[in-house]
C-alpha cells in the first residue's frame, strides 16, 4: 500500500511540519468566524480591549459557549496579562495559531496512529491528512471547526477501542477495564457540544457500538455521566456569570433557580431549528455538502473513498454520519465539514482497482494549489493593513468590499464600529465603517 505513494514518505511528513508553521504565520483570512467566534471575544473579556462583539456572545441571548475559548485559549491571554507582556496584537494572534497547529498537529496524528490496526494503515492516514490543505490551512486557524476536528477524533478514537474490546473473542481483552476512557469520552463530548453543537451527529452512527459496550457493561455509564457532568457544570457556570445572568453569590444562595443559569448549546440548538434565523445567514440546497463541499475538502481523494473495504469502520460510520446528519440542516458552509478530513483519510482504499499512479500528482498539485490560495492570499491584506493602522493613535476606517474586520486587532479600549447609515462617534479614538458590499455612491 504505502509503496503506491512512490514517495518517502518520511521526507514528505517532515516538510508538512515546515509548511504548518510557514502558513501559520500567514495573514490569510478564510472566514470572519475565525475572528469573532474567538479573539473578538475573549480579548475583550481578558485583555479590555474595544471590540465588536457577535450577537452569539451578547448577554440577551447568548448562544454561543465562552467555556471551551477560555479552555484553549485562555492559557495563552492570562500568561500575557499577568505577565504584563508588551505584545502587539498581532503578535498574540501569531501566537494563538502557532498553538492550535500544534494542538491539532500532535492530537490528530496521535490519534490516527493509535486507532488504525496496523503500520501501513497509520503512514496512509498520517500522510494524506498531513498534505492536505485542510491540515495545513484550516488547522492553524482559530476556527471552532477545528477544535471540533480534534475532539471528534479523540472520541472516535475512544469508541473505536471500546467496540474492540466488546467485539473480541479473547477473554483477557473482554476483562480490560476501560472506566477512564469512558469517563474522558464524557469529558470529551461535553467540550465537543459546548464548543460546537454540531459535535454530535459525528457520533451518531459510531455510538451503536457505545450503546452496545455500555449495555454489556451498565456500570460504565456511570463513568460516561460523570465525565459529561463536570465540565458541562463548569461551563454553564462560566457562561451564566460572564454573561451577566447571574452571580457566584446568588448560585450559593439559590444554586436551584433555574432563570439563574444559562445553556448556550440549548440556545444555540434553538436558533438554528428556526428556519427564518438560519436565512439571515444563507439557505444552502440539501445536496450542497454532499454534492459541493465534499469534494472541495478532499479533490481528488475522492476517488479512494470509492471502496468498500471500510465501508464497517469506525471512522467510515463518523464520515457518513456527520455528513448525513449536518445535510439536513439547510446552512452549509465547507467548514463544517473539516472533521471528516481525517476520518476519510483513514478510509482511503489505494488499491482499488480506480486508482492509478498518476493520481498522486493531483493530489499533491491540488492541495498545494488551495493551501497556497486560501493560506497566503485568500483576504491576505485585512490583518497587515489592521496592524499597521494599530499604531495610528486616532483613525476613521471605511472597510468595502472586504470581510468585517475584526478590531480586536487593532488593540485599542476605544473602538466603535457602525455601518454607513450610523453616525460616527467623535469620543471614539477609532472608528471603523463597515461599508461591506455597500455602494460606491453611499460610501
Amino acid at each position: 500500500m504505502i509503496k503506491s505513494l512512490n514517495i518517502n514518505w518520511r521526507t514528505f511528513y517532515l516538510c508538512t511540519i515546515i509548511f504548518r508553521f510557514v502558513l501559520a504565520l500567514s495573514d490569510s483570512y478564510i472566514h470572519p468566524d475565525e475572528h469573532f467566534q474567538s479573539f473578538e471575544v475573549l480579548t475583550n473579556k481578558v485583555l479590555g480591549y474595544s471590540t465588536n462583539i457577535p450577537w452569539e456572545f451578547h448577554s440577551t441571548y447568548p448562544a454561543r459557549s465562552l467555556g471551551p475559548l477560555y479552555l484553549v485559549y485562555g492559557p495563552l491571554l492570562y500568561i500575557v496579562k499577568t505577565l504584563g507582556l508588551q505584545l502587539t496584537p498581532i503578535q498574540i494572534w501569531y501566537l494563538a495559531r502557532l498553538q492550535i497547529t500544534i494542538l491539532t498537529w500532535v492530537i490528530t496524528d496521535s490519534c490516527l496512529y493509535w486507532m488504525l490496526p496496523t503500520k501501513q494503515e497509520r503512514i496512509k492516514a498520517i500522510f494524506f491528512t498531513s498534505t492536505s490543505y485542510i491540515t495545513l490551512v484550516y488547522q492553524s486557524h482559530l476556527f471552532s471547526n477545528s477544535i471540533e476536528t480534534v475532539l471528534v477524533l479523540l472520541a472516535i478514537l475512544i469508541i473505536d477501542d471500546l467496540r474492540y474490546i466488546y467485539e473480541s473473542k479473547e477473554s483477557e481483552i473482554q476483562q480490560l477495564n476501560k472506566s477512564r476512557s469512558v469517563l474522558w469520552l464524557g469529558v470529551v463530548i461535553s467540550i465537543g457540544i459546548f464548543n460546537r453543537v454540531t459535535f454530535p451527529v459525528f457520533l451518531i452512527f459510531p455510538s451503536w457500538y457505545l450503546l452496545k459496550y455500555l449495555i454489556s457493561r451498565p456500570a460504565s455509564a456511570i463513568f460516561l455521566i460523570l465525565g459529561f457532568i463536570i465540565p458541562t457544570t463548569s461551563f454553564i457556570l462560566i457562561d451564566s456569570i460572564s454573561f451577566g445572568k447571574t452571580t457566584f453569590h446568588q448560585i450559593v444562595n439559590s444554586p436551584f433557580e433555574i432563570s439563574n443559569y444559562v445553556i448556550t448549546p440549548v440556545n444555540n440548538l434553538l436558533y438554528n431549528t428556526q428556519y427564518e434565523n438560519l436565512a439571515q445567514h444563507g439557505i444552502h440546497p440539501y445536496y450542497t455538502h454532499l454534492l459541493i463541499n465534499l469534494p472541495q475538502i478532499l479533490g481528488p481523494g475522492l476517488i479512494y473513498l470509492i471502496s468498500k473495504a471500510y465501508l464497517k469502520t469506525t471512522p467510515f460510520l463518523s464520515l457518513i454520519s456527520g455528513i448525513f446528519f449536518l445535510s439536513i440542516v439547510p446552512h452549509q458552509e465547507l467548514r463544517f465539514l473539516i472533521p471528516i478530513l481525517p476520518l476519510s483519510c483513514c478510509c482511503f482504499d489505494l488499491t482499488s482497482r480506480v486508482v492509478r499512479p498518476w493520481m498522486m500528482n493531483v493530489w499533491y498539485l491540488f492541495n498545494a494549489f488551495m493551501a497556497i490560495l486560501l493560506g497566503v492570499f485568500h483576504q491576505g491584506g485585512i490583518i497587515p493593513a489592521l496592524s499597521y493602522l494599530g499604531q495610528q493613535e486616532d483613525s476613521i476606517q471605511i472597510w468595502w468590499r472586504t470581510y468585517s474586520p475584526p478590531s480586536w486587532l487593532l488593540g485599542s479600549n476605544s473602538i466603535e464600529t457602525i455601518s454607513l447609515k450610523d453616525t460616527v462617534n467623535l469620543e471614539k479614538s477609532i472608528t471603523i465603517i463597515d461599508a461591506m458590499g455597500g455602494d460606491i455612491q453611499d460610501i
